[in-house]
This record gives C-alpha cells, sequence and structure tokens, in this order.
C-alpha cells in the first residue's frame, strides 16, 4: 500500500480504491467553484437528486457539511439522506476530502473561528 490511495479491505481481502474514478480525478483537480453534487465522485443522478432535497444542491454546500462533521457522521448522514451504500458513502467522503487537501478552496467549519467560517 505504498500508493497515496486511500483503500481498504474488501470482504475477499482485496484492497479497495476509493475516489479512482475518472470523474473523481476531474473533480478533485478542479475548482469548486458552482458545480453541482453530481460532480463529486460517488455521487450519481439520483444520489444527486436526493441531496438537493434535502438541501444540498451543490459541491460547495456538501463540503460545509463535510467540515463540520466527523468521517463517521458525514457516512452516516450520507447513507441516511440519500440511501447510498457505504461504498459511494465513502468515495465522495475521499473525493471531497482529496479536493479539500489538494485544491484548498474549501472553508473550514468546525475547526475554525466564527469570522472566518464561510459556509
Amino acid at each position: 500500500m505504498g500508493n497515496s490511495r486511500k483503500s481498504g479491505r474488501g470482504a475477499c481481502g482485496k484492497d479497495i480504491e476509493f475516489a479512482s474514478s475518472r470523474k473523481a480525478q476531474q473533480f478533485i483537480g478542479a475548482k469548486m467553484g458552482r458545480q453541482t453534487v453530481e460532480a463529486v465522485g460517488g455521487i450519481d443522478g439520483a444520489l444527486g437528486c436526493r441531496l438537493k432535497q434535502a438541501g444540498v444542491g451543490s459541491a460547495k454546500k456538501l463540503s460545509c457539511k463535510m467540515q463540520e462533521m466527523t468521517k463517521r457522521d458525514y457516512l452516516r448522514y450520507m447513507m441516511k439522506e440519500t440511501g447510498s451504500n457505504v461504498r459511494y458513502a465513502m468515495d465522495s467522503y475521499v473525493s471531497m476530502k482529496k479536493h479539500c487537501d489538494q485544491v484548498k478552496d474549501c472553508k473550514s467549519g468546525r475547526r475554525a473561528s466564527s469570522r472566518t467560517r464561510r459556509c
């Protein structure tokens, strides 16, 4: 496991790579701007629609949600709000996390002071 991708062990003992799709890689490398939630790796049209119904229509809003939660809470939130499985929830988490670490256009949530928070 010398590569920088997040991975876990699957049921058969094989490594699972998260946020490794072309869509996830494109999202990770681009500015968030006005991208919809469907641009995030692991979120397809159906999951994106459910997130929009929950009031999270843009990648920026999802980033704000993610910054306010722990990883575990985020995964639970995604599974509860969208009905996604763990794989898609984890793909979206890793995609957002890598984007925030690489592009640095995410606003800090629970770790920031109230003056610097813009979510």
